[in-house]
C-alpha cells in the first residue's frame, strides 16, 4: 500500500510497470480498483499510475468543501513527490475535470493527455444534475440513489445486450450504497463539481490532447467535447460508436487501445 502525505492527509496511489509515466484520474465514483482491467495491457510498456484523489477510494475522507482545482493541485504535489519532471494524463470524466484543470494550470506538467467522457465546464444543466446526486446521498435510500446515478452513466445499446449483467450490478451496488459514508464522500466529490469552469483556461495548455466522446454519452454530450477539440490547439478527436459515458466498461478494447496507441505512438504529426 503506497501512501503519499498530502497537507496532512494521507492518498492512496499504486504503481504498476516501467516505461512512459501514466497517470490515471478516477471518473466521479471510481477508486484504483476500478481501472484494473487496463493494467496487464499497458503496464507491459509504461509505467501505470493510479491514484484516489481526496474523498476516493483509500485516500482521506473530507470534512469540508473543495473544488477541482484543489484535485488538481493534489496531483501536481503528487508529481512532484514522485520525482516527475512530466507525466501523461488519462482522466474520465471527473478525472477529465482534473486532467483539464491540470494542464491548463500547470501545463508544462503534461506531454501527452487523454481525455474521455468530459468536459472544460459545469453548465446549469450539469450543475442541477450534480445538485440531485449530491442531494438523493443524504436521503439514507441506497435504491433511489442507485436509480439516480447510474442508469444515465450507460447508453442504451450497453443496456441492451448486457441486461442480466445490469441486473446483478444493480443488487450488488444498492447494497453498497446502503454506506451512508460512501455516500456522503459522493455528496462532497459532486459539490466539488459545481464551480468547474476552464474554458477560458484551455489555450495554456500544451499537452498533445486526444479527446474521446461515447456516441451514446447522454450525461456529457458531444458538443462539450467539441468545444475542447475547438479550444485545445493541434487537439484531435474521436467517437466510441455505440458507447456511453463509462467507456472504460462498455468498450474496453478500444479503450484500451486509444491509451497504448496515443501514449506510445513515437509519431503525432503526419504531413501528408
Amino acid at each position: 500500500m503506497a501512501i503519499f502525505e498530502y497537507k496532512g492527509q494521507n492518498i492512496y496511489y499504486q504503481i504498476d510497470g516501467k516505461g512512459k509515466p501514466i497517470i490515471l484520474l478516477n471518473g466521479i465514483m471510481m477508486t484504483t480498483v476500478s481501472w484494473e482491467i487496463l493494467i496487464p495491457p499497458l503496464k507491459e510498456t509504461n509505467q501505470i499510475i493510479r491514484l484516489d484523489l481526496l474523498d476516493q477510494g483509500q485516500s482521506a475522507k473530507q470534512t469540508k468543501g473543495y473544488s477541482i482545482e484543489d484535485q488538481a493541485d493534489l496531483v501536481c504535489a503528487f508529481i512532484k513527490h514522485l520525482g516527475l519532471k512530466e507525466v501523461n494524463i488519462v482522466g474520465i470524466s471527473y478525472g477529465g475535470y482534473t486532467g483539464l484543470t491540470l494542464a491548463s494550470k500547470y501545463p508544462d506538467l503534461v506531454d501527452r493527455m487523454i481525455i474521455f467522457n468530459s468536459a472544460a465546464d459545469v453548465d446549469n444543466r450539469d450543475k442541477e444534475m450534480f445538485k440531485q446526486f449530491s442531494h438523493v446521498a443524504t436521503l439514507d435510500d441506497s435504491y433511489a440513489f442507485y436509480l439516480t446515478t447510474i442508469p444515465i452513466f450507460y447508453g442504451p445499446t450497453f443496456y441492451k445486450e448486457k441486461t442480466e449483467w445490469m441486473r446483478q450490478r444493480e443488487q450488488l451496488l444498492v447494497n453498497f450504497f446502503q454506506s451512508r459514508d460512501y455516500r456522503m464522500s459522493i455528496k462532497r466529490l459532486a459539490e466539488s463539481c459545481l464551480t468547474h469552469d476552464v474554458r477560458d483556461k484551455l489555450h495554456k495548455i500544451k499537452a498533445a490532447t486526444l479527446i474521446v466522446n461515447g456516441g451514446e454519452d447522454y450525461l456529457i454530450p458531444y458538443p462539450k467535447q467539441e468545444l475542447l477539440h475547438s479550444s485545445i490547439k493541434d487537439s484531435v478527436m474521436v467517437a466510441m460508436a455505440k458507447t456511453g459515458h463509462v467507456s472504460i466498461y462498455e468498450n474496453p478494447a478500444l479503450f484500451i487501445s486509444l491509451i497504448y496507441g496515443f501514449m506510445n505512438n513515437p509519431i503525432l504529426k503526419y504531413t501528408i
